[in-house]
């Protein structure tokens, strides 16, 4: 019986050498091509419920994200600005949810971003609302780098930021300048 056992353990090892070795044999289909990779990177084009998660992690944004929803083309983010005064930060991210949305994938056709301090019960401080018939998107998407969104009155309304009396409570009074040149008289 103890034989038999043996017998047994040694033949299933000798077949799981075997089979373990195989791949390394050069015997069977598929050995000119190479190895080939188990997970294939792919460039997302249209955003899905299902990648959606995937795509917002893969802008490594700075701020924290509160929630996000999408819901029929419509890209809604809502990011938490509880660390104070990071305007340079939070439109560092809005440029990247916006070339996310519409330089990378075919179907957002609206993107709202929304600022939130979550500190004060959730209040909002400004609002985003930027859409695919932008006709700034194909023309002046990068300018936005180099943009102050809550003050360049012109990047504000390409952006149509809407702002809370609560954000000038934490930044201070909004004073606004044009980047737009005169009119010539």
């Amino acid at each position: 019986m103890r034989k038999a056992y043996l017998t047994a353990l040694g033949a299933a090892l000798v077949v799981t050498a075997v089979i373990g070795l195989l791949p390394h044999s050069g015997i069977g289909p598929g050995k000119e091509r190479g190895e080939v990779a188990v997970f294939h990177p792919s460039e997302m084009k249209r955003l899905t419920s299902s990648n959606l998660v995937d795509a917002i992690i893969g802008l490594q944004l700075t701020g924290a994200v509160g929630k996000v929803e999408w819901n029929q083309a419509v890209l809604t983010v809502e990011m938490r600005a509880d660390d104070g005064k990071q305007a340079e930060r939070w439109y560092r991210d809005m440029e990247k949810l916006i070339r996310l949305s519409f330089t990378q994938m075919e179907n957002v056709n609206r993107l709202l971003i929304r600022y939130v301090d979550t500190k004060a019960n959730s209040r909002m401080l400004f609002a985003a609302d930027v859409r695919r018939t932008d006709s700034w998107l194909s023309d002046n998407l990068s300018e936005l780098s180099d943009a102050d969104p809550l003050h360049d009155e012109q990047w504000r309304k390409r952006l149509r930021i809407a702002y809370t009396s609560f954000l000038e409570e934490k930044l201070g009074p909004i004073d606004t300048f044009s980047t737009a040149p005169l009119p010539a008289s």
